[in-house]
């Protein structure tokens, strides 16, 4: 019998991906949570991947762009992107907002930090 595992986001290591953004992530098999933190003015580039996502925003204010459509999203916000649509997003505050990946990312698994972020 699988037993669960328990986390406290503040005990897990926090990784900089780019200017302005910091991650952290639980993994299972088959999905993968990551907690972003970004600075006011932080980019994430356009970009897109096998992965199906869902980004709630938790704090600040994102300006999100996917799949051509912009929409400035707040805390409680919800976007679902699915796989291989193109995306950004710059924060207009500071932000902190989850995502969700189903299958978990490999190359955030190897510590490996995506090209649109640097």
């Amino acid at each position: 019998m699988s037993k669960g595992t328990f986390y406290n986001w503040n005990d897990l290591p926090q990784v900089d991906m780019g200017p302005g953004i910091k991650r952290r992530f639980v993994s299972g098999e088959k999905v993968m949570s990551v907690q972003f933190v970004l600075e006011k003015g932080a980019v994430v580039n356009k970009h897109e991947h096998p992965h199906e996502q869902i980004t709630h925003v938790l704090s600040g204010k994102l300006e999100f762009t996917v799949g051509g459509e912009t929409r400035i999203m707040t805390s409680g916000d919800v976007l679902h992107i699915p796989s291989n649509l193109p995306h950004s997003a710059v924060a207009l505050e500071e932000t902190l907002n989850l995502e969700i990946f189903s299958p978990p990312r490999e190359d955030f698994l190897t510590d490996e930090i995506p090209d649109y972020m640097k």
